[in-house]
């Protein structure tokens, strides 16, 4: 990678929590779609966990699907809405993905955590998220977690989206017909080997029609991964390391084709975490210096997962989950400018 990197410069006009201030619990794993100008979050609500089960269950346990919408360019949220109820089905929910695949047509992806049960599932909206049907089984070959970050469409297959799937072998690509339920073209980014493996994979569509992707290594040793497909998912080019350290990035293509990367930064032997933002000019091929959004505290599972949107203004909305005094994490929403 060239060490000439793109600048980055931004101002935080707001941030403010979306979610109730009468909440407790433990609220994370943010993502966020535009529908047809109305900017829809999908979050994770769970119950407190004490510190004794810390090393255990780091995200929290009985884990509820809430999802909150604006319609005034995220600046403000309404009461959030219950989706999936873990008091009602017992799953621990640990996913809320949502994706606008156009015509009001919204995709929930989520996914089950218990020792009883571990499956993927996914729900597709058809009034604009307003409503989510019974969820059916998203059961992919190798058992991998699918998925992280938004589906995009394909373009031979106006039925069919592209998303990322992780773990089991390793991390890659599969299509899905949200109408069916039907699976198919599953390609692999990386595969799987004992030193460390690469997961929660962000995809994108550049204006080229080149698909970027970038990825979590697990163990942080190198820090974020990119890769790239010219054949709709299909292949993918060998990873290689952005030099950016941190863990679960997710990008977005800003309406001039830069893309921006919001993920939880850290720094080498150091505790500290952040809610980190970079930029590439050039298709992904280098990255500015991260700009902090936010530092939070209580560990590295604090924080750090975060997605983008663009509002009609031209301004970034940045959600992401957060503890600022040890406290459980909530969600928060940003408004910038670049």
């Amino acid at each position: 990678m060239s060490d000439k990197r793109p600048r980055l410069s931004i101002s935080i006009i707001d941030s403010k929590r979306i979610t109730p201030q009468e909440w407790d619990g433990y609220q994370s794993f943010p993502t966020i779609t535009d529908v047809n100008g109305e900017l829809l979050v999908g979050f994770r609500r769970a119950v407190n966990i004490s510190e004794d089960l810390r090393q255990r269950m780091d995200h929290g346990m009985a884990g509820d699907i809430y999802t909150t919408r604006s319609t005034d360019g995220g600046i403000t949220f309404e009461h959030p809405q219950l989706i999936i109820s873990h008091a009602q089905d017992q799953t621990n929910e640990h996913d809320a993905l949502v994706t606008h695949l156009g015509d009001g047509k919204v995709l929930l992806i989520s996914r089950t955590h218990t020792s009883q049960l571990r499956r993927n599932y996914f729900s597709l909206s058809t009034d604009g998220g307003k409503t989510f049907p019974p969820r059916r089984p998203l059961d992919l070959p190798g058992g991998e977690w699918a998925s992280f970050g938004h589906f995009i469409p394909s373009l031979d297959d106006e039925s069919t989206f592209i998303g990322s799937f992780y773990n089991g072998p390793g991390c890659g690509t599969f299509r899905l017909n949200p109408e069916t339920g039907k699976i198919s073209q599953q390609s692999y980014i990386y595969e799987y080997f004992p030193e460390y493996r690469l997961n929660e994979t962000s995809i994108a569509r550049l204006p080229s029609g080149r698909i970027l992707a970038l990825m979590r290594q697990q163990p942080c040793m190198e820090g974020l991964f990119k890769s790239h497909s010219d054949d709709d998912g299909k292949t993918w080019s060998t990873p290689a390391p952005i030099g950016l350290y941190g863990e679960a990035p997710t990008i977005k293509v800003l309406p001039d084709g830069r893309i921006l990367d919001i993920y939880r930064g850290m720094i080498r032997k150091n505790p500290k975490c952040r809610v980190a933002l970079t930029i590439s000019e050039d298709e992904g091929a280098t990255w500015s210096h991260p700009q902090t959004l936010a530092w939070y505290k209580g560990g590295r599972f604090h924080g750090g997962y975060g997605d983008l949107a663009v509002n009609g203004e031209g301004q970034i909305i940045a959600v992401y989950y957060i503890s600022r005094k040890h406290e459980g994490p909530v969600v928060e929403r940003m408004v910038l400018e670049i």
